[in-house]
């Protein structure tokens, strides 16, 4: 037999896919928290800091391009994510944010 102490448990639910159905003793061991996506200015504000940082050094033609990369990068990926949609036969077409970070880290 073995004892657990001090345990906590995190879960994460995807609302578009997967069951939707929790078991109540299951489901009173947890608080629900509801966090809206960024907005875009936000977003372009994250990753232009991220950028700027990483041209910080370059001549300013450089950093100019920089921000415009930027705002490309996010339109480029709202576009994306709107015609590629996750659907049950094409699970495998997940485009979030995580593949943005990867593009100005």
């Amino acid at each position: 037999q073995k004892v657990l102490l001090n345990t906590q448990y995190l879960s994460a639910m995807n609302p578009t896919a997967g069951s939707f159905i929790i078991n109540p003793r299951l489901q009173r061991r947890f608080n629900t928290f509801a966090i809206n996506f960024p907005s875009g200015e936000s977003l372009n504000n994250i990753y232009s800091t991220f950028l700027m940082g990483h041209l910080s050094k370059f001549p300013e033609e450089v950093k100019e391009i920089g921000k415009r990369l930027v705002q490309a990068g996010l339109q480029l990926h709202r576009r994306v994510a709107a015609t590629f949609r996750k659907t049950a036969s094409n699970f495998h077409y997940e485009f979030n944010i995580r593949h943005m970070a990867g593009v100005f880290q």
